[in-house]
């Protein structure tokens, strides 16, 4: 089992996201075109509706017997950084700014849908629907509290989707998902002298998903879809690391509770002289009320490790999206797509913002292209992200031991591309 999770985990890389919490969004490069407006209803008529909401997947119209893949890659490309002062025992602590902490970032994904019957599907996917990684350079001024944050899932999304009737189809599946965190920060021996503790574990958890998809139009229709909490009971070691010295200190455990998300999805193709647009909307509930805090045991005798849970604090948020596709006359197997996202972070001011997750509220404006060949399908698109609202830090660990002071500036780049097939 564990070299299986390993395995996992090398094919997934660094998943780290520029989603508001750490939710992953680069679900199909198609979707992201339009800022994954029109995600939830399946705007694109791909396989990406197996993530999204697999009773969307009627609207590709297949016959029994028929199978659609698609598979895709994004790169994500983060920038952010801080600047401030940290504080230990109420003295300053010297040291760099950290240095560009975002890590570039691969997520890959991959879903399936086949057609049984003229009212039965099955879909599958496999996604990354959550990730993070900060990384700070060893010197920086807040290594007592942050150095390296790294999370990565993996879930696999078996679901079924039926046809009522003409006008109306439901669908759900069962999620089994993967978690492997990695934790570190700095801890001072002696003037001028530090060490680094790991945190390290793992966990397999389970979830579910439903969603319905109503046409009441031709060239549009409604969808909805919910996906629940996902409980994780992670479980590793506590590791000391001084110079080439790895000591592994206590098997440790915690909870997390990813949250569940409610989704809703518009799509209208236009008519008359604006038959050749179509637009669309989504709009995100996230209840990130579950992360309310991270609190890491000691399994031998259960005491909290370093004395203390970090209390996150977290609200429940939303995102809304917008898009439009434009599907040329000179060419009907071409669309463009562009769409712009609203992102509100779950972050409550600056004393709960962490150095390991300096969420903010955030932007996104993107564009992207679409082609059909015969049976295949190819998709690429980009998206620039931007922090746009208060980003300051004032954290203190609940002893009042340590202490960050600033602000964070940040921005990413995501570049997707998706090729499918059908047969």
């Amino acid at each position: 089992m564990i070299k299986q999770t390993s395995a996992l985990c090398a094919l997934f890389g660094a998943c780290a996201s520029f989603g508001a919490g750490f939710q992953v969004l680069e679900q199909g490069a198609s979707n992201l075109g339009t800022a994954l407006a029109g995600s939830t209803v399946n705007a694109n008529s791909d396989a990406s509706s197996a993530f999204w909401n697999p009773s969307a997947s009627f609207s590709m119209d297949l016959r029994p017997g028929d199978t659609v893949m698609d598979s895709g890659m994004n790169f994500v490309i983060p920038s952010f950084s801080f600047s401030g002062k940290s504080y230990a025992m109420g003295q300053e602590v010297s040291g760099s700014d950290g240095g560009n902490a975002g890590e570039v970032s691969y997520v890959p994904n991959f879903y399936l849908v086949h057609q049984f019957t003229e009212r039965l599907a099955g879909t599958f996917s496999v996604t990354s629907p959550y990730g993070l990684e900060t990384d700070y350079d060893g010197d920086w001024v807040g290594r007592y509290q942050a150095l390296n944050s790294d999370l990565v899932t993996v879930d696999i999304n078996p679901s079924v989707a039926y046809k009522v009737n003409d006008w109306l189809s439901i669908g759900g599946g069962v999620s089994l998902q993967y978690m492997h965190a990695e934790l570190s920060q700095a801890t001072p021996l002696a003037p001028g002298r530090d060490a680094t503790v790991s945190l390290r574990g793992q966990s397999w958890g389970v979830g579910g998903n439903v969603g319905f998809t109503i046409q009441y139009d031709e060239g549009g229709r409604i969808g909805f879809n919910w996906r629940s909490e996902v409980s994780q009971d992670v479980e590793g070691n506590q590791h000391l690391e001084m110079g080439m010295t790895d000591t592994i200190m206590n098997p440790i455990e915690a909870n997390v509770t990813l949250p569940q998300t409610f989704n809703v999805g518009i799509y209208q193709r236009l008519w008359g002289a604006l038959d050749r647009f179509a637009v669309m909307a989504d709009y995100s509930f996230t209840c990130w009320n579950s992360f309310d805090e991270l609190d890491i045991k000691n399994s031998n005798n259960g005491q909290t490790v370093g004395g203390e849970a970090v209390h996150e604090n977290w609200k429940n948020v939303s995102r809304i999206s917008v898009g439009f596709h434009y599907y040329p006359e000179f060419d009907e197997n071409l669309v463009v797509r562009v769409g712009a996202t609203w992102d509100e972070s779950p972050v409550t001011g600056a004393k709960n913002r962490t150095a390991r997750i300096p969420c903010s509220d955030r932007v996104w404006l993107s564009g992207g292209l679409g082609y059909r060949y015969k049976n295949m399908n190819f998709n690429i698109s980009y998206m620039y992200i931007f922090f746009y609202n208060d980003s300051g830090i004032d954290h203190s660990t609940s002893n009042g031991a340590f202490r960050t002071v600033g602000k964070y500036t940040g921005h990413a780049q995501v570049v997707s591309i998706q090729a499918g097939i059908s047969f």
